[in-house]
């Protein structure tokens, strides 16, 4: 990951990370964000097709793929969120996100029995967390290169894993799949 691992007990100790069992209600609120963020993602990689371009008035040297990048990683971001909030637990910053993942869905081997059956329907890989901080990586990538060809290669990895990675979440907090939309005629 882009920076040094916070430890669980350091978000905890910081207060980037609490337990608040009130913040479970909006686990799917946080859920339907994320969906939002990927529409937008979607919405905003089809400007590359010529006649939506033309429809539009984007300007030829106007790329997107920036946008969908950012767009992609927050999907993620709030996808995550919504595990975080299903297990009770608010987080205040990205790091203490990534490290509460880490910690609550990856690494702890006792809960309480709520989380323990949670875990064994629905678990959290270490790739995923990966993918999320990947994504975050590539969304500073992003939106600070001047260069065409980077951009357009991070958009295209961020919009398929911002697609596997909500779906993941998804399955964790309980809601039923994500449909992704049709890919842009070429």
């Amino acid at each position: 990951m882009g920076e040094q691992m916070k430890t669980f007990e350091d978000c905890i100790s910081d207060g980037s990370i609490r337990k608040a069992p009130f913040i479970r209600s909006l686990s799917r609120p946080f859920l339907s964000k994320a969906r939002h963020n990927l529409t937008t993602m979607s919405i905003l990689s089809q400007l590359s097709d010529e006649n939506a371009r033309r429809i539009l008035s984007v300007p030829s040297e106007y790329s997107p793929d920036e946008w969908v990048v950012v767009c992609g990683y927050y999907a993620m971001y709030m996808a995550a969120i919504s595990a975080l909030a299903k297990a009770g637990y608010p987080s205040k910053s990205h790091t203490a996100t990534l490290c509460a993942l880490d910690e609550l869905f990856v690494r702890r081997k006792h809960l309480e029995s709520e989380f323990v059956r949670m875990l064994d329907t629905h678990r959290v890989r270490p790739e995923d967390i990966q993918t999320l901080s990947l994504a975050r990586d590539r969304r500073e990538i992003a939106q600070y290169s001047v260069t065409k060809k980077t951009t357009q290669a991070l958009a295209s990895k961020t919009k398929e894993d911002a697609y596997r990675f909500v779906q993941r979440m998804e399955q964790l907090v309980g809601v039923p799949g994500l449909r992704r939309p049709p890919a842009a005629a070429p």
